[in-house]
């Protein structure tokens, strides 16, 4: 069994869970950071670029300690979910340069790989350990997927080119983003068989990142004037930028109204918050 490596840093931590205000948040010595993650307890979970190059996940608890996860015998790791229980889903590129997922669990951690694929990302996380991911066939088709706990589904909207699962909550609804036939990427959202499309009003492309208990769903838009965040309920969208950002994503979100992502500075910076 793989292991996951553990590196305790204290920092300054601002009360993200409590503000209403857009907290940065950067990882220490990093280069870039992303927050991706948001669980119920306010924990939230992310990937930064280290000053060697190499991407590495993260877990910054509401004491403001963070820890490193670096899966053994990777070149790459990365941290994109967190759930309720604190078990974490991401995923990492071995020496032989191949993308496997995983999920740590009370026990230790899970390697996913689609069956047949040749590499799968994992995304999502709910509080059963269900996953939602991306996985790449062999002959270079993308899909997303499901897992529940060993059943693995295909997740593809109809027509489309490409399906990338992004999120899912804990009634099984699954968000994320899918690129039509001529080339245009749309947020998607998926019900018991059923998609529904998700596109912001007169946006050149729109992707779906987060969904909570409340199917509140995130995600991030471009129109002539950038890259934006976005959060919508009821089909009742709403714009969130990062002040004095030139761009801004939205990744995830809690039930208790915490929003994270990241953005872009005007040095071309990368930041999470």
């Amino acid at each position: 069994m793989r292991r996951v490596c553990l590196l305790l840093l204290l920092a300054c931590y601002s009360t993200l869970v409590h503000s209403q205000d857009y907290v940065p948040l950067d990882f220490p010595g990093a280069t870039s950071t992303m927050v991706l993650g948001v669980n119920l307890s306010g924990v939230v979970s992310g990937t930064f670029t280290a000053s060697n190059g190499r991407h590495y996940g993260f877990v910054l608890n509401s004491q403001g300690i963070f820890r490193t996860i670096d899966i053994d015998d990777s070149v790459d790791t990365r941290v994109m979910g967190i759930n309720r229980h604190g078990s974490l889903v991401g995923d990492y590129l071995d020496s032989a340069e191949r993308r496997h997922a995983f999920a740590t669990q009370i026990n230790g951690m899970r390697i996913i790989d689609f069956p047949e694929a040749i590499s799968t990302y994992g995304f999502g996380i709910n509080t059963r350990g269900d996953i939602a991911g991306q996985y790449e066939d062999i002959n270079g088709g993308v899909h997303g997927f499901r897992l529940n706990r060993t059943e693995y589904l295909s997740v593809n909207y109809p027509g489309a080119v490409t399906t990338i699962a992004r999120d899912l909550n804990n009634t099984g609804d699954v968000v994320g983003e899918y690129e039509d036939d001529a080339g245009v990427r749309h947020g998607f959202f998926l019900r018991n068989k059923t998609y529904a499309k998700i596109h912001y009003p007169n946006a050149a492309l729109t992707r779906a990142f987060g969904i909570n208990n409340r199917r509140d769903i995130v995600g991030s838009y471009s129109n002539d004037t950038g890259i934006h965040g976005f959060w919508v309920r009821a089909r009742s969208y709403t714009t969130m930028d990062f002040p004095g950002a030139v761009s801004t994503v939205i990744t995830d979100l809690n039930e208790n109204g915490v929003i994270v992502g990241y953005f872009v500075d005007t040095s071309g910076d990368t930041h999470g918050f």
